[in-house]
């Protein structure tokens, strides 16, 4: 039989300080006619100010990973992280954690960077090591923090785009033990030809001396939607999270009357509500997703394992339910994973 392979634990962490609409209504003039009815900040969400703001959060969130399982560092054979921010362009975050938690030279910390979709691409990177034999415990380190002013440019805070975006971190180990659920099926599209038509760059303040704005270095990280882009997104946003779980279902023997939970990166609503919409339609019920976003906003890489943390938390996940696991990433880079949730 087959070995299972799944998550351990899974857990968050936040800055304490708390961002609100009203902090940014400073912004809402800048958007553009066409989404302002539909685009909403998020009422609040988490930013911390602090240069390393990354490195800490990454930090604290392995050592609460591994209290969670139970393990000492030790316990883990790899490391795998992905982030938005930080101090340094490269090296990014996986070696800092790895020196933080004291682990081996033999012991490989590594990388990934594919934006959003991170945290399913690197849960499939994970479930093919351990199948293969290669590792027996990897712990997946995420972290997003927008204001840093370190290699990977801070976000620009006189352009409305960055206010839909928070700060957190989240942490799982995969294993085969001690599981919490397991992976049934990985799926995943990639829409190259959106490569330069939703993306993240590096610029000065788009609107420099804008009344309301903190005080902007010379370079900002800066997310951009081309109109082609908003095109794209309203012929095949409506069907864009069906697309990708009815593949993934079907890698796992079920179909879409399975599911009884999603759980979504959350761009922004306008985008996230068309999945829902052709959700609907295809026959599930908009009470199965469930995102934070009100809460925390967007986390880039975070999202996902931070719901995942929260909704177990909150014992929202019941005991041999199905969840859909769906997430975007820049150049719509777009996995789907299904897992059975077993406690």
């Amino acid at each position: 039989m087959k070995m299972k392979v799944g998550l351990e634990t899974v857990v968050s962490e936040f800055p304490d300080s708390i961002v609100t609409d009203k902090d940014q209504a400073y912004l809402y003039p800048l958007l553009p006619e066409e989404i302002r009815g539909s685009f909403h900040f998020p009422k609040e969400m988490r930013r911390w100010k602090k240069d390393d703001a990354l490195e800490i959060l990454a930090e604290r969130v392995a050592k609460k990973a591994l209290d969670r399982a139970g393990l000492k560092p030790s316990d883990i054979d790899c490391v795998i992280a992905a982030q938005f921010g930080g101090l340094f362009v490269w090296p990014m975050v996986a070696p800092y954690i790895h020196y933080k938690l004291g682990l081996p030279r033999n012991v490989p910390a590594f990388n990934i960077s594919n934006a959003c979709a991170s945290f399913l691409d690197g849960c499939e990177i994970a479930w093919n090591l351990i199948l293969a034999g290669k590792y027996k415990r990897i712990l997946f380190v995420t972290a997003a923090a927008w204001e840093t002013a370190g290699g990977q440019g801070r976000a620009d805070f006189t352009d409305p785009m960055s206010a839909i975006f928070g700060d957190g971190a989240g942490a799982a180990i995969i294993s085969s033990q001690n599981l919490k659920c397991e992976f049934l099926s990985y799926y995943a599209r990639t829409f190259g030809d959106l490569y330069d038509k939703a993306s993240c760059g590096i610029r000065g303040p788009a609107n420099p001396g804008l009344k309301g704005a903190p005080d902007q270095p010379p370079i900002n990280a800066y997310m951009f939607g081309t109109p082609y882009f908003f095109d794209w997104w309203k012929e095949n946003g409506p069907t864009f999270g069906v697309d990708n779980l009815k593949p993934a279902l079907e890698l796992a023997n079920l179909t879409l009357k399975d599911l009884d939970t999603i759980i979504f990166h959350q761009p922004v609503d306008f985008l996230y509500d068309m999945w829902m919409d052709g959700a609907e339609e295809a026959g599930i019920s908009r009470d199965k997703w469930k995102h934070t976003f009100h809460q925390y906003g967007n986390m880039g890489n975070c999202v996902i394992p931070v719901n995942l943390a929260e909704f177990w938390e909150k014992g929202e996940l019941k005991k041999g339910s199905i969840l859909g696991l769906i997430a975007i990433g820049a150049g719509a880079h777009s996995p789907a994973m299904i897992i059975r949730w077993l406690v």
